[in-house]
């Protein structure tokens, strides 16, 4: 597969100079391009969620539901599938800050759950930083990243203490009305855990166990698509709505159920699919 080959204190300001020279116009023009690009997923009106929706979201589940079932099939820990930790500064805008903290977050939930400290820091970093700039107070604050850092080497605090910091950050986002934000952690997170297990799937040996981590996600599937069903108006979300979208095909073209073994060539598919839809969160 390509990736194998080759879920927070303040807000950023992210400050723009407008550069004249002789070609004054040319120069401004160029810059408004960039600046509006930098600026054109900026959450501007929040969406009203029912509260089914609203129940929905604040119950989903951290990446570390998937990532404990990864590590109970026996998968391996591949640190080259995870979205690299050097990618974190490309994210400018609060849409692919939100999208892929919620990456970040399932690559910490498994380098966690496989005890892998040096990867643990990486994308603690990676995690801090985009919370920092989403405006996340209160819940990353220095005392959780120390106590996070002490627990290094006790990999059952780790994950409990991480997963106290995934729940403290949603409630966070709920009460504050940032709703968007918190929908689009679950997606990043989500894609990612998918992404992660298919990748897993396809060098397998025998698939069937990570598989089964794929099959039981359909429900916290058709969870999510019922919380973005309330954003398909917003032209913002409509891509990744869109993206998230084509992965129903997993739970019913490729004959994925629990404890089955697939073929390599449709692993193979199955993978493909996901990261498709995961790079256009990464890019």
């Amino acid at each position: 597969m390509k990736a194998l080959k080759n879920f927070y204190s303040s807000l950023a300001v992210v400050a723009f100079l407008l550069v004249f020279s002789l070609t004054g116009c040319n120069s401004a023009s160029n810059q408004d391009k960039k600046t509006n690009e930098a600026t054109a997923d900026t959450i501007r009106k929040e969406v009203t969620l029912s509260p089914e929706s609203q129940s929905l979201l604040y119950k989903f589940p951290t990446p570390f539901e998937v990532t404990t079932m990864l590590e109970k099939a026996k998968a391996g820990f591949i640190f080259d599938i995870t979205n690299s930790p050097a990618n974190v500064t490309k994210y400018t805008t609060e849409k692919s800050k939100a999208l892929n903290l919620g990456v970040y977050s399932a690559d910490l939930s498994y380098s966690a759950t496989y005890n892998r400290t040096d990867e643990t820091n990486k994308f603690l970093a990676c995690t801090n930083k985009l919370a920092d700039e989403l405006g996340i107070a209160g819940v990353y604050d220095q005392t959780i990243l120390d106590k996070i850092k002490k627990f290094n080497n006790k990999k059952d605090s780790l994950v409990a203490l991480i997963n106290k910091v995934f729940g403290q950050t949603n409630d966070f986002l709920s009460k504050n009305n940032r709703n968007q934000v918190a929908v689009l952690v679950a997606i990043g997170g989500f894609a990612e855990g998918i992404y992660l297990s298919a990748s897993l799937g396809e060098v397998a040996r025998d698939n069937s166990k990570i598989l089964a981590v794929i099959y039981t996600q359909k429900d916290n599937y058709e969870k999510l698509m019922t919380i973005l069903a309330a954003y398909n108006a917003d032209q913002n979300m409509k891509p990744v709505c869109d993206d998230m979208a084509k992965l129903k095909t997993i739970w019913t073209n490729f004959g994925i159920e629990s404890g089955k073994k697939i073929p390599i060539e449709k692993a193979a598919e199955v993978a493909d699919l996901a990261e498709s839809v995961r790079l256009n969160i990464v890019k």
